[in-house]
């Protein structure tokens, strides 16, 4: 039996802000767009800084808006530390001639961001999937194969939908409670 839009116990909530309401596809070519650009442009040195910078943008951005579903959010703060220290060792790819002590930094502060590249997206996932099961039930499920292959790439294609359903109600003067997710 189809649920009521009136029924404000389940379903997705307008007192929640949308998701970004942007298709993984454009994400992915913005990510791709964004490397070319620096890959034909940046000088060589900094190459490596300024390709991490579109992911972790969008991390960043992704992050925030998590944050404004849940002050007790998780992955904001995971995020920091692993844009940190993803940007401290893109950082020390600038030194002209790097000695011991300077790679061994590079490969351990690299590691670290891997590591924690890894968690923040695995919170990514623990925060969306807390959220769109506790607060805005609308049956999101996210595969951890899937969030580890293609972490933003695959929110977005989980988050998309629910950003067109948001808006689609919103407009409608409907509000947002219980819409269908396709």
């Amino acid at each position: 039996m189809p649920k009521s839009h009136s029924d404000s116990s389940q379903g997705l909530r307008p007192e929640f802000p949308a998701p970004p309401k942007v298709h993984w596809i454009v994400l992915m070519v913005a990510l791709w767009a964004w490397k070319i650009l620096v890959g034909m442009y940046a000088p060589l040195q900094y190459r490596v800084l300024l390709e991490s910078l579109g992911g972790d943008a969008w991390a960043f951005y992704l992050c925030l808006w998590i944050k404004s579903l849940d002050d007790n959010a998780k992955s904001p703060l995971w995020c920091d530390l692993a844009v940190v220290v993803e940007m401290a060792c893109a950082g020390f790819t600038v030194v002209a001639h790097p000695g011991l002590a300077v790679k061994s930094t590079i490969a351990a502060l690299g590691f670290a961001s891997a590591i924690l590249g890894l968690v923040t997206i695995f919170k990514i996932q623990d925060d969306l999937e807390r959220h769109y099961t506790e607060r805005e039930p609308c049956g999101i499920y996210m595969s951890g194969v899937m969030t580890f292959f293609f972490s933003f790439l695959y929110f977005q294609a989980k988050l998309y939908p629910i950003a067109k359903a948001k808006q689609e109600f919103a407009a409608r003067g409907l509000g947002a409670n219980n819409l269908p997710i396709d």
